[in-house]
């Protein structure tokens, strides 16, 4: 297998953690993506250009991190990360939904901080930081309920939350929210999401 990769990419990070969950990291090929021209795409096998996509010993590529996470969870070994059916998998689902949204958010503000003068939009940069300010507030009700055990939930919650340090470390996020604060930090003590911490 194939993996299009981005060093600073939380979204690849997910896929990573996931794979050294199930013991799979030794079976994948890291291939870097392409950052020559980044509004053109980083990644030409997957249409919207992004990462990651995985590439099967079939030739068939899966994307993006959902897709790839839940395909790895199937093959690989171990405790499963996605549950399988009834109410505990849309709350797992609906987790991973509100967790990767604020990832998305923030990548969307990291771009917009970066375009030539005059082309970014300060409205659409505070919508998107209103966004993450909301997810978190929202993560620090639920942190009590996250627990130690490891699902595709709290991965990314914990990548949303590594990449808002990496990205806006200045805005203290862990300012007023306690419980999430001390959840991330046993969180991330965690083999496979120390090693992954970008840098």
């Amino acid at each position: 297998m194939k993996l299009c990769y981005s060093a600073l990419s939380p979204f690849v990070r997910k896929v990573r953690i996931t794979a050294i969950e199930h013991g799979l990291l030794d079976k994948i090929e890291i291939v870097d993506s392409d950052h020559s021209d980044m509004f053109k795409g980083i990644n030409a096998a997957n249409p919207l250009g992004k990462v990651p996509s995985l590439t099967l010993n079939t030739g068939e590529i899966l994307y993006d991190s959902i897709v790839i996470c839940e395909y790895l969870d199937n093959i690989g070994e171990g405790p499963k990360l996605f549950p399988s059916a009834g109410p505990e998998r849309w709350r797992v689902l609906t987790l991973h939904a509100m967790a990767n949204g604020m990832t998305d958010a923030a990548y969307q503000r990291r771009v917009d901080s970066i375009l030539p003068a005059g082309e970014g939009s300060p409205s659409w940069a505070g919508r998107l930081k209103l966004s993450m300010e909301n997810c978190l507030d929202e993560m620090e009700r639920q942190a009590e309920n996250y627990g130690q055990n490891l699902n595709i939930g709290t991965i990314a919650v914990a990548c949303a939350l590594g990449y808002h340090d990496f990205r806006f470390g200045n805005e203290q996020w862990r300012d007023g929210r306690p419980k999430l604060a001390r959840w991330y930090e046993q969180m991330v003590t965690r083999p496979s999401l120390a090693s992954t911490l970008p840098a």
